[in-house]
C-alpha cells in the first residue's frame, strides 16, 4: 500500500501536475490523521472496556467484603448488648436487689456476660487500604458512590476502630482483669454457681469497674449501629451498579 502512493507521487511529479501533488499529498496526511485518530478511539476503546471490567470486579469483592461485615457488625452488636444491660444491672441497683430478682444461676451469667465487653466488630479495612495504593478508587465512575465508599471506610470505620480500642483498654485494665483474670474473686462453687460472700466482698469493685466502662461501651454500641446502617446502605448500591 505504501509502494502504490509512492508511485502516484512520483507519477503526478514526473508529469509537472505539482496542484494536484499537493492537494493529494493533503489528502493522505488527512487519511493517515483518520487512521491515527481510529486507532486511538479502538485503543481508548479497549481500555475503556477494561477500566469497567475492572470496576464491576470490585464491585464483587466490595460487595462480598460488606457482607461479611455486616454480618459480623451484627453479630457483635448482639453480643454486646449481653455487655451492655449486665453492666447496668450492676450499675443501677444494689446487691441485695439483683439477688432478690436473680437466681445464683443469672447472676453467674451476668458476670460472665461483662466479658462480652472486649467482643469486637473486625472491618476488613486492609481491602480498602489495597484498593486505594492501587488507585482503584478511580475505577468508579459515580462521584456519589465512590464518596460513599471513602466515607464508610476513612470516617466510620476508623471511628469505631478509635472507641473499640479504647473500650478494650479500659476492659482489660479493669472489668477483665479483675474478674476473669483471677476467678478466685468469685469463688465458682460449683458449674453456674458463684460464692455469695465472695460476691459481697467485690461487689463494689465490679459496680466501680461497670461505670467506668458503660458510657464509652455505649458510644461504641452506637458507632457500631452507625457502620451497620452506613452498610446496609451501601450495599444495595454497589450492586445496583453492579447490575447495570
Amino acid at each position: 500500500m505504501i509502494k502504490f502512493f509512492r508511485n502516484i507521487r512520483r507519477n503526478l511529479m514526473e508529469r509537472g501536475r505539482t496542484g494536484k501533488y499537493l492537494k493529494y499529498a493533503i489528502g493522505e496526511i488527512v487519511l493517515v490523521v483518520i487512521g491515527i485518530l481510529i486507532a486511538l478511539s479502538i485503543n481508548n476503546w479497549n481500555d475503556a472496556r477494561k477500566d469497567r471490567v475492572a470496576e464491576k470486579e470490585l464491585y464483587r469483592t466490595l460487595i462480598k467484603s460488606l457482607e461479611s461485615d455486616l454480618e459480623d457488625v451484627r453479630a457483635k452488636s448482639m453480643i454486646l448488648d449481653t455487655a451492655l444491660t449486665a453492666q447496668r444491672i450492676f450499675i443501677t441497683e444494689s446487691l441485695t436487689e439483683i439477688q432478690s430478682k436473680f437466681t445464683g444461676e443469672e447472676i453467674y451469667r451476668m458476670i460472665w456476660q461483662l466479658g462480652n465487653t472486649s467482643y469486637s466488630f473486625v472491618p476488613n479495612v486492609s481491602l480498602y487500604t489495597k484498593i486505594s495504593q492501587n488507585q482503584q478508587i478511580d475505577l468508579i465512575q459515580s462521584d456519589t458512590l465512590q464518596k460513599k465508599i471513602m466515607d464508610l471506610f476513612e470516617v466510620h470505620y476508623w471511628e469505631y476502630k478509635d472507641l473499640d480500642t479504647t473500650l478494650e483498654r479500659l476492659a482489660q485494665e479493669g472489668l477483665i482483669s479483675n474478674f476473669f483474670g483471677d476467678i478466685a474473686h468469685l469463688v465458682i462453687k460449683n458449674q453456674w454457681e458463684i460464692d455469695d460472700a465472695a460476691l459481697q466482698q467485690q461487689f463494689g469493685e465490679l459496680n466501680k469497674d461497670c461505670r467506668k466502662i458503660y458510657f464509652l461501651s455505649t458510644s461504641v454500641k452506637k458507632s457500631m449501629l452507625n457502620c451497620e446502617n452506613k452498610i446496609e446502605t451501601l450495599l444495595p448500591l454497589l450492586k445496583e451498579e453492579l447490575n447495570k
